[in-house]
């Protein structure tokens, strides 16, 4: 049985619609990601004042958060205390302000951010001081 070319129509018409809905859908649903970081993953650096990262998209403050730890000899991480984290550039930057200057040292910074979709996305790199 053959389909006449009404038929055939209306399926590529169906199927367009459908794969449109699927890709919007997609893109709608893409979660925040991290665009940059200030120092970079790897940098070496003399002591910062602060830590940017920069997301896609606002974040939640009350549900996204900045830790900063020095790694010590043994491979033990020991957070820095005295930062304070706040939001910046239209709510994209998660901004780390150090009170003390930072020693010489390897730094691991953990992130936690979540955007207006409430998914949670981590990660964490580290930068050197000398």
């Amino acid at each position: 049985m053959h389909m006449n070319r009404t038929t055939q129509f209306r399926s590529l018409i169906v199927g367009a619609c459908l794969a449109t809905g699927l890709l919007i859908t997609s893109v709608a649903q893409a979660h925040i990601s991290l665009v940059k970081s200030i120092p970079t993953a790897d940098a070496v650096v003399t002591t910062p004042q602060q830590i940017d990262l920069v997301f896609s998209e606002q974040l939640v403050l009350r549900a996204s958060r900045l830790e900063l730890s020095v790694i010590k000899d043994g491979g033990a991480a020991e957070k820095v205390e005295h930062i304070d984290v706040e939001l910046i550039n239209d709510g994209k930057t998660l901004r780390a302000t150090l009170h003390n200057p930072l020693g010489v040292g390897v730094y691991q910074v953990q992130w936690r951010a979540v955007g207006d979709d409430n998914h949670p996305m981590t990660g964490e790199y580290s930068f050197t001081i000398k």
